[in-house]
């Protein structure tokens, strides 16, 4: 039996992926996929593979308490769906992202808000 240990060395070839960041979601919970920008999609044995042609703004929604997940990727970003994994690789290194960030209307300053918001048909 030792011999026929010795004789099974399996070499396992598995696909590696390697990013700067990344996170990893349980597609299984995902309701929705939405995509801010230019992307191209291609199918997989176990999935799809979306590259971002363009910076986008990516919002998932879960079925689970109508949650929602925001994040900023860059052009060539990836996103992946590997059976039950949804993965969002990020290409770049994680300060090239901080300047994606969208400002939230409750960050801004109150000159910024009334500054952007349409004054026609507004009475003050």
């Amino acid at each position: 039996m030792a011999e026929q240990n010795n004789n099974e060395s399996v070499a396992e070839t598995q696909d590696s992926t390697q990013a700067e960041s990344g996170v990893i979601i349980n597609a299984v919970q995902m309701q929705s996929l939405d995509i801010s920008e230019r992307f191209t999609r291609v199918k997989t044995e176990s999935g799809w593979r979306i590259k971002l042609e363009a910076p986008a703004r990516v919002t998932i929604t879960f079925t689970t308490s109508m949650r929602k997940f925001e994040i900023a990727l860059m052009e060539n970003d990836i996103i992946e769906r590997d059976r039950n994994d949804l993965i969002l690789l990020r290409n770049q290194p994680t300060d090239a992202y901080r300047s994606q960030r969208g400002v939230s209307p409750l960050a801004r300053s109150s000159g910024q808000t009334l500054a952007s918001e349409p004054t026609e048909g507004r009475t003050v």
